[in-house]
């Protein structure tokens, strides 16, 4: 009965985790996520900024300090 009970258990464990989109414990094939940076974006065009001698290099607009 014990080694039923403790069965239940791990697979409501795994359940939970895959509800949640979490990979099986001890699973090295998961990836960690990778942090994500905030990107700058342009006021004028709101693309990502990429700036060119003190503008947006995509709308022109001035960069403010």
């Amino acid at each position: 009965m014990r080694e039923l009970r403790l069965r239940v258990q791990a697979l409501e464990e795994r359940l939970r985790r895959l509800e949640a989109g979490r990979p099986p414990a001890g699973d090295g094939r998961a990836a960690a996520p990778r942090p994500v940076r905030p990107v700058r974006r342009c006021a004028g065009c709101g693309l990502p900024l990429r700036p060119r001698a003190g503008r947006c290099q995509e709308c022109g607009l001035p960069l403010r300090p």
